[in-house]
């Protein structure tokens, strides 16, 4: 089971719809899972035992407090407590240990406060603020600043902060939040047909496993910088690289790779999922851009043996899977590329190089979980040899995606990583 942090967001809907919405959004894209009653499939249990199983196996709860208080159960669960749902999962999250993070819309002048939903509201809210038992929350007004807000709370959790430790703590507290080490699927009928071509794998491979996304990191770094005080808008316009830049520049290179080390040291075990297992068994030639070992943990499991290649260091002996690291690993901090002094540093190291562009003359290539947006992959793309097949496998595909991988020679699969590799 992939071991991404599981974010229980929880409100009244009606009132908090756009809200809800802008809070999910930033949780994916932060690379952690979403859990809202929008997005959970009927599974023939009552609501209510739905949703405490989905509170039950989540690290962190997220309470949105609005206009209103909400609906009041007459029957079935809850009923005759006089308490919400919402109030309800908040208990319930308490009971579980989960880290409660509040934010509480400021009411209009002129908001009702005598109705008997309104009193309910404001004593819940009051409830929450208390200093003894309640926790620590934010107010705000629009859900662009609650995105903001919440995503600026949500990178604790790729630190070594109280958020951190917490959702740690509930990882280890029972048998439900505790993630297994992925099952081995068996090998895929494909694997023959596969291993004639390589595979050029992105960071979509340890984002759907658990780890952080470019986003986060940048925003960390960020952070640290003090530049998220200007505003996330300000990271967003520069490049990973140009942020790792700045901030070698400003904190020194080993603090840089100290971000870079606690990011990937995650809350929760991440583990290989089904599709790097199947990369495992099915190529023989592995190019990534990816820092972490979960290829190579991979292959361990399935007692394939491999070697791993990376710029500035001597080409290993050939084993039946090669694993180019083209921007470094994590476990040699040296060869890791992250700022563009980094990457033209690596673009030097020339029998790494020409042993990739050799096996782009011999071999078809399949793209997947990467975004071939980036100036080293579109350099490696464009040196392949056009006559040999290419595929780029992504659940989402449009027309400019089409034109864009079209100079390559590349055709489009509209396929998850899993589902694909699995044929």
């Amino acid at each position: 089971m992939p071991g991404k942090v599981r974010v229980f967001l929880s409100s009244t809907m009606e009132d908090l719809a756009n809200e809800r919405q802008a809070v999910v959004e930033q949780i994916a894209d932060l690379g952690l899972e979403p859990v809202n009653a929008e997005g959970l499939l009927p599974n023939g249990a009552t609501s209510w035992d739905l949703l405490a199983d989905e509170i039950a196996s989540s690290h962190i709860f997220v309470l949105l407090m609005g206009d209103r208080y909400g609906w009041v159960p007459t029957s079935g669960a809850g009923a005759g407590s006089g308490k919400s749902v919402t109030h309800l999962e908040v208990d319930l999250a308490r009971i579980s240990g989960l880290p409660v993070l509040p934010f509480v819309k400021r009411l209009k002048y002129g908001t009702d406060s005598t109705s008997e939903d309104a009193v309910r509201r404001d004593t819940f809210r009051k409830q929450i603020g208390e200093w003894k038992d309640g926790h620590f929350r934010a107010e705000f007004d629009l859900a662009l600043d609650l995105a903001r807000k919440v995503r600026k709370a949500l990178l604790d959790v790729f630190q070594d902060t109280y958020l951190k430790r917490a959702v740690r703590q509930v990882n280890s507290a029972g048998s439900k939040l505790t993630y297994e080490p992925a099952t081995v699927p068996p090998e895929p009928a494909g694997a023959t047909r596969l291993a004639e071509a390589l595979l050029l794998a992105g960071a979509g491979f340890s984002i759907s496993a658990g780890y952080p996304t470019a986003s986060s990191l940048a925003d960390v770094l960020g952070k640290r910088l003090g530049l998220s005080m200007n505003g996330p808008e300000m990271l967003a316009r520069h490049s990973f690289a140009e942020i790792a830049s700045f901030a070698e520049r400003r904190l020194g290179r080993s603090e840089l790779l100290e971000v870079v080390r606690e990011l990937l040291d995650t809350p929760i075990p991440v583990n290989p999922t089904p599709a790097h297992f199947r990369a495992a068994q099915s190529f023989s030639t592995i190019l990534t851009t990816n820092y972490d070992l979960l290829f190579e943990r991979a292959c361990a499991a399935l007692g394939r043996k491999y070697a791993v290649a990376t710029p500035h260091r001597p080409l290993p002996d050939v084993a039946p899977v090669m694993i180019y690291k083209i921007d470094g690993s994590i476990d040699d901090p040296d060869t890791l590329v992250l700022t563009h002094e980094d990457a033209a540093r690596a673009a030097t190291a020339e029998p790494f190089w020409n042993a990739v562009n050799k096996l782009l003359q011999t071999h078809g290539v399949i793209v997947i979980g990467h975004s071939v947006r980036d100036i080293t992959s579109q350099r490696l793309l464009s040196t392949r040899n056009l006559k040999l097949p290419g595929l780029y496998v992504s659940p989402h595909l449009d027309e400019l995606d089409s034109v864009r991988l079209e100079t390559y020679g590349i055709d489009p699969v509209i396929a998850t990583a899993n589902d694909f590799l699995a044929r």
